[in-house]
């Protein structure tokens, strides 16, 4: 049974890599023979990771066509925008008392090196440090359930990685939600609970931001 899961997250974790990668583009179809044959295991524990990645939010279940990337639209990107926004804020105010000095030194680097990724055009590299930035606190939080939610609906995203060169609008907002993640720091530093909250919810989360994601 041991292997049988390990395999099964296996193929999940192959998956949802090419989904984060972008070697999977919304409304792809995934091809089970071909996943089969790149990692020399059964269909089994492919379908078991293809329904557990469906009920996640990385694909839909077509009838009689088996499973496609998911695209998501503006208004659902908007609804989980403003939930993930309630949920990150009020993280952050419930860690605002517990976060070390030391975590709030490695957000600065953080944030730091994520100018740097944007700078050099690192994508993926960018997106990994600011999930990186955001667990410092979120990890720090004692309600586990909390967490869980926010990750899963955090995964309802297909946009996991960032295009840079296609604009420079794209490279502008980035530059911005970087800047977002100082004035997080900020409010750490300051112990501002309410406005930390507030700024999360409302500023970083943006329901305006969603069409970055819907696109």
């Amino acid at each position: 049974m041991s292997q049988y899961l390990s395999l099964k997250d296996h193929v999940y974790n192959y998956i949802s890599e090419k989904i984060n990668d972008g070697s999977l583009k919304p409304e792809d179809k995934i091809n089970e023979q071909q996943i089969s044959d790149a990692l020399e295991i059964s269909r089994t524990p492919i379908r078991e990771a293809l329904i557990q990645l469906a009920a996640e939010g990385y694909l839909e279940s077509i009838p009689r066509k088996g499973f496609r990337v998911r695209n998501l639209d503006y208004n659902k990107a908007k609804e989980l925008y403003e939930i993930i926004g309630l949920l990150d804020g009020r993280i952050a105010y419930l860690t605002i008392d517990i976060i070390s000095e030391e975590d709030i030194r490695n957000m600065e680097f953080l944030a730091d090196s994520m100018t740097a990724a944007i700078e050099q055009d690192l994508s993926n590299r960018y997106y990994e440090l600011q999930v990186d930035f955001h667990n410092t606190y979120i990890n720090l939080c004692k309600n586990q359930e909390m967490i869980n939610l926010l990750n899963q609906l955090k995964r309802s995203f297909l946009r996991k990685y960032y295009v840079f060169g296609h604009s420079q609008e794209e490279i502008e907002i980035l530059k911005e939600t970087n800047q977002e993640h100082y004035e997080i720091i900020r409010l750490f530093k300051e112990k501002k609970k309410e406005e930390l909250e507030r700024y999360i919810r409302d500023v970083h989360w943006s329901k305006e931001k969603a069409i970055y994601d819907s696109l």
